[in-house]
Formats: C-alpha cells, sequence, structure tokens
C-alpha cells in the first residue's frame, strides 16, 4: 500500500512539473505572438518523449486558417545541411571527392582552379554571397537558372579564401555541383537520398509556380504590430542555400538520424560535424550553449523563420517554425533551452510605444551609412515607409517609436540617428538583439 502511494505521489509530481515547465514555455512564446512577432510550430523533445508541442498563429491570415502539427514552412538556411549532405552522398557513390577543385566540373571559368569542394561546404571559399551580386534583386525577374547563376557566382572576383565567410552564393555552386554531378534536378535528387530514406515526407525543394499542400503563406512585419504578404524570392536562385520546405516532425526525424549516426557512416559523421575552426561543419552550426555541445542551424527567407538546435548529451531538440520574419527566432533558441535547463531568461517582446508619425526631420535621415569599407546601411523611401537595407540585401522597415529611435521588426533590432551641432545627421547607432551596439557614419 506504501508503495502504491509513493508510486502515486511521484507521478503526480512529475505531471505537475511538466505541466508547470509547459505553462513557462507557452507564457514566453505567447509574449510574441501577442504582440503579432510570431506565428508558426514549435517542437521540444528529449529523447523519445514530448516535452512541449504547440501551434500559434494562422498559416493564411486572410482565410484565417491556423498552423497545425503538420503546416509546412520554408526553412532558410537550414537548406544547407541537406546539400552538404547530398555532396557526401555523392561522394560515397564515387561521384565526385571533397577534395577536388572545382576546375574538374567547371572548367571555363578560371576562379575555379583556387576553390575546392570543402572549401563551398565550410565557407571558406571566397565565392561572394548571391546578395552580393550586382542587381542580384533583378535576377528573379529573368528567369535566371540555376547554371546562370552559379556562372556568375565564379565570374565574380573571389573574395578571401581560407577565410571564414558565410556565403549562400558558395552553395548555389554546390547545388549546380548536385544537379551537374548526378544529372537530376537538386530537389529530385534530396528527395531520393535523404527524404525518402528518412520517410521525410513532409520536406522538398520549393518550385516556382507549384502548390504545396499545406505551406504556411509568409508574412513580413508592417508597421508596429501589422503584417504584409512577403515577395517571394525565386526558388531557382535559392537552390542549395535556402530553397527547402518542412515542419517540425520531418526535422525531427533528421535530427534523430543525425544523433543516432544512421544516416551517414561514422567516418562521415565525424566529417559532417567536425568544427574547422568557426563553429561550422558542413552546413551545420557546431558550438556549445549553456557549456552542452550543440548542432543545428538557424534560417530566413523572405516570410519565414526557421531554427533548430539539439543538445548532444542531454539529447533534447529544439525545433522552431515560423511565418513571420521578424528577429523572435533569436531569442526563442536560447531561452527556450534557458528554461528547460533552469537558467535565467525573459521575454524581450516589444513593450515600447509606437509614434503615429515619422519625425519632422525624416528626410535628412535618407542615406547611406557606412559600417565598414565593404559594408553600408542604406536608409531610403520604399512605398512611402522608411525603410533599411544593407549593401545589396532585402529592406527593413524602421519603425518610429515615441521616443524618437526607430525599430526594425525584421530584426527585432533598434536603430536611433545623432545629429553634429548644425542639426544635421551624421551617425546611426544600430543596436542588434543581442544588445551589441554599431556605429555608422552617413556618407
Amino acid at each position: 500500500m506504501k508503495y502504491w502511494i509513493a508510486t502515486f505521489m511521484l507521478t503526480i509530481s512529475m505531471n505537475l512539473f511538466s505541466q508547470s515547465l509547459s505553462d513557462k514555455i507557452d507564457q514566453y512564446i505567447s509574449s510574441y505572438t501577442q504582440t503579432n512577432d510570431f506565428s508558426g510550430n514549435v517542437l521540444i523533445v528529449q529523447k523519445d518523449s514530448v516535452v512541449f508541442a504547440k501551434s500559434y498563429g494562422d498559416a493564411n491570415v486572410a482565410f484565417q486558417v491556423q498552423n497545425q502539427e503538420m503546416t509546412r514552412f520554408k526553412i532558410g538556411s537550414i537548406s544547407k545541411q541537406f546539400t552538404a549532405a547530398a555532396i557526401m552522398k555523392l561522394e560515397e557513390a564515387g561521384k565526385l571527392q571533397i577534395t577536388d577543385t572545382l576546375s574538374k566540373y567547371f572548367p571555363q571559368y578560371p576562379n575555379a582552379k583556387q576553390v575546392t569542394i570543402h572549401q563551398l561546404l565550410t565557407h571558406t571559399s571566397g565565392v561572394v554571397d548571391i546578395f552580393a551580386l550586382p542587381d542580384f534583386s533583378q535576377l528573379s525577374c529573368s528567369n535566371t537558372s540555376l547554371s546562370e547563376l552559379a556562372g556568375l557566382l565564379l565570374s565574380h572576383q573571389l573574395e578571401s579564401t581560407n577565410q571564414y565567410q558565410y556565403s549562400n552564393g558558395g552553395y548555389a555552386v554546390l547545388a549546380q555541383l548536385i544537379e551537374q554531378v548526378s544529372g537530376k534536378d537538386y530537389g529530385d535528387y534530396l528527395k531520393a537520398t535523404i527524404f525518402d530514406t528518412l520517410e521525410m515526407n513532409a520536406t522538398g525543394h520549393d518550385q516556382q509556380g507549384v502548390i504545396v499542400e499545406n505551406l504556411a503563406v509568409g508574412y513580413n512585419p508592417k508597421g508596429y504590430d501589422g503584417l504584409e504578404l512577403a515577395k517571394q524570392v525565386d526558388s531557382e536562385l535559392m537552390k542549395g542555400s535556402g530553397s527547402l520546405y518542412s515542419t517540425t516532425q520531418d526535422l525531427l526525424k533528421w535530427i534523430n538520424a543525425l544523433q543516432k549516426g544512421t544516416f551517414f557512416s561514422q567516418a562521415q559523421t565525424d566529417t559532417f560535424f567536425k568544427d574547422d575552426g568557426n563553429g561550422y561543419g558542413y552546413g551545420i552550426s557546431v558550438y556549445k550553449s549553456f557549456g552542452r555541445d550543440v548542432f543545428g542551424h538557424d534560417g530566413r527567407i523572405n516570410g519565414y523563420i526557421a531554427d533548430y538546435l539539439h543538445y548532444k548529451d542531454d539529447d533534447i531538440s529544439v525545433i522552431i517554425l515560423g511565418n513571420i520574419q521578424t528577429g523572435v527566432a533569436d531569442f526563442l533558441r536560447r531561452d527556450l533551452a534557458a528554461i528547460l535547463f533552469d537558467k535565467e531568461y525573459h521575454s524581450r517582446a516589444k513593450t515600447f510605444a509606437g509614434a503615429d508619425q515619422y519625425p519632422p526631420n525624416a528626410e535628412d535621415l535618407l542615406g547611406g551609412y557606412a559600417f565598414g569599407p565593404n559594408f553600408t546601411v542604406y536608409v531610403e523611401y520604399v512605398g512611402g515607409l522608411i525603410k533599411a537595407r544593407a549593401n545589396e540585401g532585402g529592406y527593413s522597415e524602421l519603425v518610429p517609436l515615441q521616443d524618437g529611435r526607430f525599430f526594425s521588426r525584421t530584426l527585432y533590432a533598434f536603430i536611433d540617428f545623432v545629429a553634429d551641432d548644425n542639426g544635421r545627421v551624421e551617425k546611426m547607432i544600430w543596436t542588434n538583439n543581442d544588445g551589441n551596439v554599431f556605429e555608422g557614419i552617413k556618407k
């Protein structure tokens, strides 16, 4: 009888703890849904037990279709590790060697002699980012093919080789290499070699003009708490670097395969996860969080955010997929783990008051601000709104606040402008969501 009572009380205690933990997680995530800065799915699993699983917001706002467990989301740069895995499968099949220089496959481009496949995989090739290409935004409108994009990238002057510089361009070249060597479309090859093998039946390559069942509509923030439909980048241009969609359940299958070593051989697993000195393996981040070894990646693409971290020794996976492109995934990734490990955390959901209109000197804010020799932030009027973009990157609206600052919901960053003694704007002070402050000088 005493044994039964003790077991009963232990069960109640565990249920109360689980309920308390679940409530904490839900309350934290809800702080961002209430400000219209997060909509999507969150899944947390330890070993084979679901710690937390919940859907938030709408997959389609216009038709009030709610996000559900089977909702698919574009996963942005999480796609890179699948590209890397496909390259490793081609090596396993004897189709290529990761130590090969690109001149073996792209002899028409002189730069190819200086770049290896390994360097592309580890972001040390010097191949520029696709968003740094001149007039990248126009490529989407001209039906540029993957092979044409790869040609533009390999023809462009290389940046510093053997130095880590994150490049979507390098992974676009890898996607072209996959198609060239396998003789299959990038999406078809990944499906046959990875997704079908792991029964990731809700994962695939987004194709222009093809309807994807249960795919959430992507939204960008507008104003203080509004939304607008996100303009989609041609998926052909995002092959390799960010063209895939998936679900939380499918990503869990992938994480489990990596954790248990059932997809690669042991030698391949070691290579895939080897830190090349920059907290990065082959398309995957490897580092420490809360003193624990983790692997994962984040992803951002117009209208969507994605993130996952797997804590190896604890066998805990935290997966976040969303269809509003704000900067909150950076907080969710860290703070959800903090809740799990009983560490300090707090919500950074916006509580500051928005302003009804721009300040009188709004015209004076426009222009370019140099944050370094090769990094300029441009402030411009776009469609009647003040927006900022870095180099050739996408625009982020600068929402005016009552205290005189501006706020970027896309990046969850604060922006302030400083004038000289004559009232002329001379600096931009950019405070990132991690609290780091950067100063740009007006050109």
